[in-house]
């Protein structure tokens, strides 16, 4: 019997170079941005145009604040792909953050 992640039960494509970047995280910041993902993928609008970027900030066990960015494809398909994921600065994530209070909702930006 395969075991297989909650995550790609839920409708989930991933790609391998969303599981290779989350692999250079500890388990638990990896587990808390699968949580971040999950809890904000709903918010973003399909679109069969272009990828969405979905900038987020996780506090990690040692207090810290880490941030990174998603990339998203969300068309009409059943399935959401995670194609990669990058950690970022803080102030990328501020320039992103800024960004989508400023657009139509192409870009979503998310704090935990």
């Amino acid at each position: 019997m395969d075991v297989k992640p909650k995550y790609t039960e839920a409708g989930y494509d991933i790609d391998e170079d969303f599981v290779e970047s989350i692999q250079q995280f500890d388990i638990r910041t990896g587990q808390k941005i699968a949580e971040f993902i999950q809890k904000n993928i709903n918010d973003i609008e399909p679109n069969v145009l272009v990828s969405t970027m979905l900038a987020g900030v996780i506090i990690n066990d040692n207090n810290n604040p880490i941030t990174f960015a998603v990339e998203i494809i969300k068309d009409f398909s059943p399935k959401i792909k995670l194609t990669d994921l990058k950690p970022i600065s803080m102030d990328e994530y501020l320039d992103l953050y800024n960004l989508n209070l400023k657009s139509n909702g192409s870009l979503k930006s998310k704090s935990s």
